[in-house]
């Protein structure tokens, strides 16, 4: 068990997730890997992530495959020791983000799943058993918010996405997201963070493209 990444999800039930750009990608408009800064209600960073695989090959699978692609992301604290990782296999319709502790040990996971009227994205724990979902309607216009459920389908939580402002817009499509956590346990909510995460993969980054 990660220590530390217990001590982080026990310690807040608000977190922010801020994408971070480079000026070069900015300027160039291709998408290089994804990184991540992790901040407490305070503002104050206590994480990093950043998506795995650089080189010729990777960017030529980013840009060919896009939001299917195979993912790698690990999440380091602030001392660079691994806390988390999050592995999502090459999908054609429908995704699957496998969470690891540090010391490998399984987590959980996070499985989207069809619905008609809504992005559904189902929380699994350790054992494959659903404890919550996160749900957003698909019809909407600025209400990029998805909602959190505990298995009896009680709202108990939200992600929600931070716009950083017009001028930012214009230049770049980085972003923030709001996690408002449950009083779940540390591993519950280390798989509600890889979700938040996931959300941006698998919606917002063919959004951000268009």
């Amino acid at each position: 068990m990660s220590v530390e990444l217990r001590q982080l999800m026990e310690q807040t039930n608000e977190i922010f997730i801020r994408q971070v750009k480079e000026w070069g990608e900015i300027l160039s408009g291709f998408e290089t890997s994804n990184k991540y800064k992790v901040l407490n209600s305070k503002g104050d960073q206590v994480a990093f992530l950043a998506e795995r695989g650089g080189g010729i090959w990777n960017f030529i699978l980013r840009q060919a495959l896009r939001t299917h692609r195979t993912l790698h992301i690990t999440v380091f604290s602030n001392k660079n020791d691994e806390l988390v990782s999050l592995h999502r296999p090459f999908y054609w319709f429908f995704s699957d983000m496998f969470i690891n502790a540090g010391d490998g040990k399984n987590i959980g996971l996070v499985r989207s799943r069809f619905a008609l009227f809504s992005h559904t994205f189902e929380l699994l724990d350790e054992k494959g058993i659903a404890f919550g979902f996160v749900k957003a309607p698909r019809l909407r216009l600025w209400n990029w918010s998805f909602r959190i459920y505990d298995s009896r389908e009680k709202e108990v939580g939200l992600i929600s996405k931070k716009w950083g402002g017009i001028l930012k817009e214009v230049f770049t499509d980085a972003d923030q997201f709001g996690v408002q956590m449950p009083n779940w346990s540390w591993d519950k909510k280390a798989i509600l963070f890889a979700c938040a995460v996931t959300i941006d993969l698998d919606f917002f980054e063919n959004k951000k493209r268009n």
